[in-house]
């Protein structure tokens, strides 16, 4: 993947399938909001990978694609919310696309030439390596809790929520009972930590925060070891270089 175009937030071709895909900026992701965000992202982030060698074998004829399909394709009620969670994430990716599913795939026409284009399982595993590439999380990072319905539905819910039970952490309730999430807490570091606007934040992509977040982290680790150092400390734990490059 382009580094720069990353960094920049520009929108990033998929010519696979010759679409579009846009880097959602964190205020467009609010008005889905980050559960939802997080629901979606993990469904379409699925990976037979997850699942025990058990169940790996019983979908050894299946894709990726064929179980996410599968999955949105289910008529209860508990997967009809998480389709729609899959179809808001998409929407912030194709936001000039009319998105339906059906046997082929998923399906992209265009608001205005309405040129239709499809993601199959042809260019599936392509595309997710473009969508990780724009949201660049990390086990340590972000977190979903998934309730999904159907006994494939919820093997595969469990394996994602095995995967990410360290990052539920992230999720504190305040003392009025509300939740601090992801997102927020990271905008709320950087905000005082940098000492700028707040909503200067929500200009950013995910790929954005997190970039800045990591190396504010590396910048305060390495100014307080120096300063440290320089109060007389011994034996100090060497800290990595702040400056180093964090997209290797």
């Amino acid at each position: 993947m382009n580094t720069l175009a990353l960094l920049a937030g520009i929108d990033i071709p998929f010519p696979q399938a010759q679409l579009i895909i846009h880097q959602p900026t964190i205020k467009e992701i609010s008005y889905i909001g980050e559960e939802e965000f997080f629901t979606g992202y993990e469904l379409i982030n699925f990976s037979k990978n997850l699942l025990t060698e058990e169940d790996k074998s019983s979908l050894e004829d299946q894709s990726n694609f064929d179980i996410l399909i599968a999955i949105l394709r289910e008529k209860n009620v508990v997967m009809q919310k998480n389709r729609n969670c899959v179809m808001l994430v998409l929407t912030l990716l194709f936001p000039e696309y009319i998105i339906d599913i059906n046997n082929e795939g998923l399906i992209f026409e265009h608001n205005e030439t309405k040129e239709k284009h499809i993601i199959n399982n042809d260019n599936f595993e392509d595309f997710k390596i473009v969508f990780n590439s724009i949201f660049n999380f990390n086990e340590d990072e972000a977190s979903k809790e998934l309730n999904p319905d159907g006994a494939l539905a919820k093997r595969i819910a469990d394996k994602l929520k095995k995967r990410h039970q360290k990052l539920e952490e992230l999720k504190k309730n305040s003392e009025k009972g509300g939740k601090t999430t992801f997102l927020d807490r990271y905008i709320s570091i950087l905000t005082i930590g940098q000492g700028r606007d707040m909503n200067s934040y929500f200009q950013y992509t995910i790929y954005q925060l997190l970039d800045e977040f990591k190396r504010f982290q590396l910048k305060q680790n390495y100014d307080i070891y120096i300063q440290a150092k320089m109060a007389g400390a011994k034996d100090l734990e060497e800290v990595e270089e702040w400056m180093k490059d964090i997209h290797s």
